[in-house]
């Protein structure tokens, strides 16, 4: 064998070594966030949706809001009217972002009929990083207190700047009269007082600091509730996936003014009792089977032995099984006959109740035990049920 030969069939070992070697370690990244699983893994869509939308926000970033930016602040126009002018812009290509997202589909809802008319200290439950993409998009009129991390944001932090958005590490105290001017203006105050992100979506503690500052400046707490948005981009991720995302307008709420610290504490309690309440009707209404569908199938990409798609067939032929069961009992034991994600589900839908998956086969045992980040309500064995439970049978 000649030596051109030889160093031919070595380098294409060597390039077949380093190409196994890459893709294992890629879908060791796509399946494992350091030693721990994914919560679902990610796939060549989300990471494609996930650059589109990375792509389609650098180019209004600095393709479009930059040039705008430099062009408004060069005009004679007086600083007034070239902050309200950069504010509607704001708003609009927040609603033009939402619409372009991909996988995801965005509800707002303002049956309360809010016009944002009388400023206001606008405060939201705090979920994702599109919580704030959300509320830009309901009115111009906005300035937001904002946390140190997205406050020196390289890729935005000089879109904040130039709306007069405040970092929180100043202390409300330090910005009260600078808002209070802004107010005067007809522009809201948006303050998240939970003052971090939820991993799992509950309602938080409420700190005191939005109720203090509505009193301080005389105006209302005008109360918006986000779903889904910890759903479709959580705090652990930063990719997106399939989901939906809506905001709800709810009724405003009356501080009283030079008041005691107890009564901001109190104040701030209702109002978490009454988000915690209206969370709860919004998950009975959205999170459906349908919601969870594609997070669930999602759950057996890169699972050794079965495919997403062969899940999804037997979903869909027990799919009137799993839509006639909700609120029953305080147990469900169900002979799982889809790998475990119909127990999956309802788990998912019905987190009141513990779910016992009941699967007989081995082999479909271990690909349903080997799904990540199950919930507290959800498990699976071989064994049959000992005591007196709703039993779901899948033929």
């Amino acid at each position: 064998m000649s030596t051109n030969v030889i160093a031919i069939v070595l380098s294409s070992l060597l390039l077949l070594t380093t190409l196994t070697f890459g893709l294992s370690k890629m879908r060791h990244w796509f399946i494992y966030n350091g030693n721990d699983k994914r919560d679902i893994p990610f796939t060549p869509l989300r990471l494609v949706a996930s650059l589109y939308s990375l792509l389609v926000f650098i180019i209004m970033v600095y393709g479009i809001a930059l040039p705008f930016a430099i062009v408004l602040y060069l005009t004679v126009w007086s600083p007034k009217r070239r902050l309200a002018i950069f504010h509607k812009f704001l708003q609009k290509s927040a609603k033009l972002i939402l619409k372009l997202l991909p996988l995801i589909d965005f509800t707002y809802d303002n049956t309360v009929g809010e016009k944002f008319k009388t400023p206001g200290v606008i405060i939201s439950n705090h979920q994702g990083h599109l919580d704030l993409m959300c509320i830009m998009m309901m009115t111009p009129n906005l300035v937001v207190i904002t946390n140190d991390r997205v406050w020196h944001n390289v890729l935005y932090g000089w879109i904040l700047r130039v709306a007069k958005f405040y970092p929180i590490s100043n202390g409300l105290e330090y910005n009260t009269s600078k808002l209070s001017k802004l107010v005067k203006q007809g522009y809201s105050v948006v303050i998240f007082p939970e003052g971090t992100r939820s991993p799992k979506c509950e309602i938080l503690r409420f700190h005191t600091g939005a109720f203090y500052l509505a009193a301080q400046l005389n105006v209302d707490i005008i109360p918006v509730i986000l779903h889904g948005v910890g759903h479709c981009i959580p705090k652990s991720d930063f990719m997106l996936r399939p989901g939906h995302m809506s905001l709800k307008v709810m009724n405003r709420i009356k501080v009283e003014p030079d008041n005691t610290c107890l009564y901001f504490r109190k104040i701030a309690c209702e109002t978490r009792k009454l988000y915690i309440k209206q969370f709860e009707l919004i998950r009975i209404e959205r999170e459906s089977i349908d919601y969870y569908y594609k997070y669930v199938i999602n759950k057996y990409c890169f699972i050794s032995g079965i495919r997403p798609k062969k899940v999804a067939h037997l979903l869909k032929k027990h799919n009137d099984e799993l839509h006639n069961i909700s609120k029953i009992g305080d147990n469900i034991y169900i002979y799982d006959k889809t790998y475990g994600a119909s127990s999956w589900l309802l788990a998912l839908t019905n987190p009141q109740l513990n779910v016992i998956g009941i699967i007989s086969s081995p082999i479909e045992l271990k690909i349903a035990m080997s799904t990540p980040c199950k919930p507290n309500n959800l498990k699976f064995t071989d064994k049959q049920p000992s005591e007196k439970s709703t039993l779901i049978h899948q033929t």
